[in-house]
């Protein structure tokens, strides 16, 4: 189905293409803008990284009529080979206990741990002694979810032992059932958190276990390669050099084949920063302060 995206200056028009992996056969509809299939002059070839559908990177071709007539398998891509020294074995998620996770662990306290993770900061959740025997499983739970993507720094201590201890976490963010405790607790409200808030409420709202672990990784891992590719993009333009808003939504849509909001673009661009040590200027901010400093503001 083609749908109609009204633009600040233009209409961008998509196209739903379903999309099944040859590997596992996971179905997926993905949405390609219009223009890339009519810019091809027989099949379009669309890169689809691993974690957008399924585990497996895959290239299907697409003809005129969005229908794809064909898959090619990726064994690897170049930047997984150069940025790993050693592949690490995927965990089993049979060993997670997404129930009693869910029964147990308050939502707020996931959607905290998950920011702290985005933004690079130790987390450090606190649990009631009777709880002490969700560790592994917890510990199994964040491996997972984070595979492939983020590199997570949190620990999982009882209440207990966070008191005993609670000189050696000053720069963490303690968390402790809805709540954020310690000296980080000013500053973060949660209802400013929208995109964790989303990210969670779809993984506690899912009723297949299994299905709600595999969502949960692969829109960690979007998020993810999402944020690099505007880091990506950023190099290309040159760091110093500020960026159009408009422009880089479109190299991300054209290369991931998602449509990208601005509060969403914001909100990977903050993890630009603060993840991968990158801060990137835009266009429309460096007009604002030429026109604040021609008044005097």
């Amino acid at each position: 189905m083609a749908v109609s995206v009204q633009d600040n200056t233009e209409t961008e028009v998509w196209q739903d293409v379903e999309i099944i992996c040859p590997i596992c056969r996971t179905k997926r509809t993905i949405n390609i803008p219009i223009r890339i299939i009519d810019g091809s002059k027989q099949l379009t070839s669309i890169l689809i990284p691993v974690g957008r559908i399924c585990d497996h990177a895959i290239v299907p071709f697409v003809d005129k009529q969005f229908k794809v007539r064909g898959y090619q398998k990726l064994d690897a891509l170049l930047d997984e080979i150069e940025s790993k020294t050693e592949q690490l074995e995927d965990l089993e998620h049979q060993n997670i206990d997404v129930i009693e996770i869910k029964m147990n662990i308050k939502p707020e306290m996931m959607v905290y741990a998950l920011h702290g993770c985005f933004f690079k900061q130790k987390v450090l959740m606190v649990i009631d002694k009777k709880l002490e025997y969700l560790k592994d499983t917890l510990s199994d739970f964040f491996e997972y979810i984070f595979y492939g993507s983020f590199k997570r720094d949190n620990i999982i201590q009882t209440r207990e032992e966070y008191k005993r201890n609670k000189k050696f976490y000053t720069e963490y963010l303690v968390l402790e059932g809805k709540d954020i405790i310690g000296k980080t607790k000013k500053g973060f409200k949660i209802e400013e958190f929208k995109i964790e808030g989303e990210v969670i409420k779809n993984f506690y709202r899912e009723g297949d276990s299994i299905l709600g672990l595999k969502n949960l990784r692969n829109q960690l891992r979007e998020i993810h390669a999402l944020s690099h590719k505007i880091l990506e993009f950023a190099k290309k333009q040159g760091i110093s050099q500020p960026l159009q808003i408009k422009k880089a939504i479109r190299y991300l849509e054209d290369t991931h084949f998602i449509r990208i909001k601005k509060f969403y673009f914001l909100f990977l661009s903050e993890i630009v920063e603060n993840y991968f040590g990158t801060k990137i200027e835009f266009v429309q901010d460096k007009i604002g302060e030429m026109i604040d400093n021609m008044w005097g503001e």
